[in-house]
């Protein structure tokens, strides 16, 4: 009976805490004077757990309802509210069965909600201070944690790091979000002697377990890419340690001076920014091309160059589809409706007269003898994020002519008859060179003489990296190189832990994301509209449809599933760090001063409702089975499972999906025995249910994300995302349920997160949609009754043949207070083998008004529509191009489909 005098004495406080606070009525009734004066009923409780228990724990349910409203309403609210509260509180204390006791709650927590007023009309949060951004993160992460989509935290992705005697590190304090200094800021005192090129034994060594084949981040879905990239890249700024080796610094790289803000608000704010860079940026290279690109000096319209090869669709690269979806402060005015305009052009550098990028708002020009870059973004930032969003080395200048010289396709690879290589292909603005690309041997890099702080960082010579394909399934490759005098540092396996961990060679780390088992919660219903035949996400076979585990979909059982997991034993034992946080600890609250978001307030009481009576990492074997005999009961009493016998029990089968095969024996056997030894006790159903805990893993590492968690296609899915480490409030779109929102990376499903209804989340004294609330602090956004509304609402379009050729009349109606200007109209149509053309047709408008609704009428002439018919076989459609301008910020440039297919099948 412990969880409930606990359960009942934090009722009793919460009760007192609200009416010390200047409610003025009768102290409210408590949990203890209700059981003492409710009449007494004789009830036939079949479930696992004793009914008072059951009870206590619903009501430690409604006590996190009432926590999660926070104080900060006015005291007629809290009054209305503590009623509603106290009214369940009652309900479920004279409740009889389960079905009665989960009404008692569910009618409280509606009543509740009800006190609260909806947010309705448009606002805009990007003007406030870090204080009040955190605030308003804590208040998503504590809702999302309460819905579950957060996923169930295991540990931080630091270790315990090993490092060859020769290597003296910039700093032995670790810094979060920077490290140990080891490239930029430390040395090697000593020859590795086991290396036989005398040219590279002061050559820093390292391993991969494999071969990316090429450096271009550029068309790049995940980081393995991006290391091999980040050795060459620079970007407009970078980070240094700072002078007391304590934190770092942001500096110019590229850049002259951080940005300056062109026409700012009141707070210092603006979409569009600028700054000076530098004319004495030489390129270098050690390949085919040298000769010519070797020490050229980097030109004025260089720096346009890498957004013109991002943002042209035809090239095809990743990054810049994503750069292209990006809305808010991490877009380019423009950017979105240039990329969907060269879908169909000839791949590289694209001229103004093909495609005109004078709509993209990023320029390079010279004034007074000085070079500036100057860009828009999509909505308000200060200079610090003006700064930071810009800050990639993606946007690395690179000539317009190396480009159509090397290809596009071969652009920091291997051309497609491995004629070329990357060292040829590439060109260096950053702190090393690619010298030695051997395809699956090693890759070597060479300091850059030319890089803009040669003279005073990066002191070590070059990079070594040798490709060891034993250390994708040998845990233990690794390190036996680094014991072996092979290599400059390693991290240390779970079997050789207690060896070298207090080994003087050995320091630990901290992560730089934070390793989850992500969840599908979703009932029939939601999957179906998700992911079944016509789902808004993908599109499902009848005969694919996943199995899902009716247990999963009860919050209860996921909660039983994460506290079964001791993560102290569990990451210390790998030598990471145990956590059941969202965020790992580099991701920054105050960037500027570098105050991780973990250290806050608002985290710690976001997060606190995961450690309450834990063993401080959220494990707790007894709540564990308390929470599967609680999950059991009420599944039986909705009729979702059945109970077998102790000689046959009922198996509840749940699959977990992995990346690596190693993943079995690395994690998979010790999170399947906790997960098991807690629910398969004879104390939680007698042995008239079995937990089985399944093994999946795909053919390759990223099958886990698009073959099993982006599609719905798992129960448990390990796994983790991470980006945007100094804007955590901006990262955590990818916890939307709406596509468009978290750019299709949402891992965890079951919440509508555009729902009000769903939870109740409070901010300045109205109730949000999670969806609501998070774009408001990115962008200005119009708010309905609680969810995020869209800008503007679109009819289906209607074609008619006439005689004199085809009418097809368009019609949309902007949200009050949404100005639309409609900027193109095109026809558009793409074959089988998705060739795409368009043609403006908007000269055959006329526009008018049905009230707020615009109507657009098109008149095309039939021999003009049998030329588009004619050279657009297949599907064609109309493709509307507009831009908004809300509460007087002009939006980006984007474009509606309307799904008229005039020919083809």
């Amino acid at each position: 009976m412990k969880k409930m005098l606990i359960v009942m004495l934090a009722l009793i406080f919460s009760a007192s805490f609200v009416f010390a606070g200047g409610v003025q009525e009768a102290a409210p009734s408590t949990p203890a004077k209700t059981t003492e004066t409710a009449p007494q009923v004789v009830i036939d409780y079949d479930g696992y757990l004793d009914f008072d228990s059951y009870k206590a724990y619903i009501l430690s349910d409604l006590d996190a309802v009432l926590a999660s409203i926070g104080t900060d309403l006015d005291a007629a609210t809290m009054a209305n509210i503590q009623k509603a509260y106290n009214t369940g509180v009652d309900g479920i204390n004279n409740g009889t069965s389960i079905e009665t006791v989960q009404a008692a709650f569910t009618s409280a927590k509606a009543a509740m909600a009800d006190c609260i007023p909806l947010a309705d009309g448009v606002y805009s949060f990007v003007s406030l201070s870090n204080a009040e951004r955190t605030e308003i993160l804590g208040i998503l992460e504590a809702y999302c944690i309460r819905n579950g989509i957060t996923g169930i935290s295991l540990f931080e992705n630091g270790n315990y790091q090993m490092y060859n005697p020769r290597v003296t590190l910039g700093t032995e304090t670790y810094i979060t979000g920077y490290g140990f200094g080891t490239l930029a800021e430390g040395s090697l005192t000593a020859d590795l002697e086991t290396e036989t090129n005398p040219a590279w034994k002061r050559y820093y060594h390292t391993i991969n377990a494999s071969d990316p084949g090429t450096a271009n981040y550029l068309n790049d879905q995940g980081s393995e890419t991006g290391d091999f990239y980040g050795y060459i890249g620079a970007s407009f700024f970078t980070t240094f340690m700072n002078a007391s080796k304590d934190g770092y610094d942001w500096v110019p790289e590229l850049a002259v001076e951080k940005p300056v803000a062109i026409d700012p608000d009141e707070t210092g704010m603006s979409t569009t920014w600028r700054f000076e860079i530098r004319q004495d940026l030489k390129y270098n290279t050690l390949g085919k091309y040298a000769a010519e690109y070797d020490g050229k000096a980097v030109e004025l319209e260089d720096f346009i160059t890498p957004f013109k090869l991002l943002l042209n669709q035809a090239n095809g690269y990743y990054r810049g589809s994503e750069l292209a979806a990006a809305t808010g402060p991490a877009s380019f005015k423009g950017g979105n409706a240039y990329y969907e305009a060269t879908a169909e052009a000839r791949k590289g550098i694209l001229s103004d007269a093909e495609a005109d990028f004078s709509m993209v708002g990023l320029k390079a020009y010279e004034e007074n003898g000085k070079w500036y870059f100057e860009y828009e973004v999509g909505s308000p930032v200060n200079q610090f994020y003006a700064m930071y969003y810009i800050a990639s080395s993606l946007y690395m200048p690179v000539p317009a002519s190396f480009i159509e010289k090397v290809g596009v396709d071969a652009y920091l690879g291997y051309t497609s008859d491995k004629s070329t290589s990357p060292v040829d292909n590439s060109l260096s603005l950053g702190a090393y060179t690619i010298e030695r690309w051997d395809s699956g041997q090693q890759v070597v890099y060479k300091k850059n003489p030319y890089y803009v702080y040669a003279a005073s960082k990066y002191a070590i010579a070059g990079i070594h990296i040798n490709i060891l394909t034993a250390a994708a399934t040998d845990n233990e490759a690794s390190i036996k190189e680094f014991l072996a005098g092979k290599t400059d540092s390693c991290g240390i396996p779970q079997t050789y832990l207690d060896e070298y961990k207090s080994d003087p060679r050995t320091r630990q780390t901290k992560g730089d994301s934070n390793f989850k088992l992500n969840v599908n919660a979703c009932d029939e219903e939601t999957w179906t509209y998700l992911f079944g035949e016509d789902g808004v996400v993908t599109q499902t076979p009848a005969e694919q449809y996943w199995d899902l585990k009716v247990v999963l979909s009860n919050e209860h059982f996921v909660k039983a599933l994460s506290y079964s997991i001791d993560r102290l034993t569990f990451a210390s034992a790998r030598g990471s760090v145990p956590s059941v946080n969202y965020f790992s600890s580099n991701y920054m609250s105050d960037p500027e001063n570098g105050i991780s978001y973990d250290a806050t307030a608002a985290h710690e009481k976001a997060v606190q409702p995961l450690l309450d009576d834990t063993d401080g990492y959220g494990y707790s074997l007894e709540l564990a089975r308390d929470y599967f005999r609680l999950a059991l009961s009420e599944l039986e009493a909705e009729g979702k499972i059945v109970p077998g016998t102790k000689e046959n029990p009922t198996v509840l089968n749940i699959e977990i999906a992995w990346m690596y095969a190693q993943h079995e024996d690395n994690y998979h056997k010790e999170i399947k025995q906790f997960m098991e030894t807690a629910f398969n006790d004879e104390s939680v159903s007698g042995g008239k249910y079995q937990l089985s805990v399944n093994f999946w893993v795909g053919d390759v590492w990223s099958d886990v994300y698009y073959n099993k968690l982006m599609v719905g296609q798992y129960d448990l899915g390990f796994g983790s995302i991470s980006g945007n480490s100094l804007n955590p409030l901006g990262f955590m779109s990818v916890l939307s349920s709406d596509q468009t929102i978290s750019g299709s990376f949402t891992l965890n499903w079951g919440t509508d997160t555009n729902n009000p209804e769903a939870d109740i989340l409070v901010y300045n004294g109205m109730r949000w949609s999670f969806d609501a609330l998070y774009k408001a602090s990115q962008e200005t956004s119009i708010i309905g009754n609680g969810a995020l509304q869209s800008a503007v609402a679109f009819d289906e379009a209607e074609a008619t043949d006439t005689e004199t050729g085809k009418v097809v009349v368009l019609s949309f109606t902007p949200a009050t207070g949404v100005e639309v200007s409609v900027e193109d109209l095109v026809i558009f149509g793409y074959d089988a083998a998705q060739n795409y053309e368009e043609h403006s047709i908007y000269d055959y408008a006329t526009f008018s008004n049905d009230g707020a609704k615009v109507v657009i009428t098109l008149d095309i002439p039939a021999a003009d529509y049998a030329g588009y018919a004619a050279e657009l076989a297949g599907y064609q459609g109309i493709d509307m191009y507009y831009s908004t301008v809300i509460a007087g910020i002009e939006g980006d440039t984007v474009y509606n489909t309307f799904g008229v297919v005039f020919v083809g099948e």
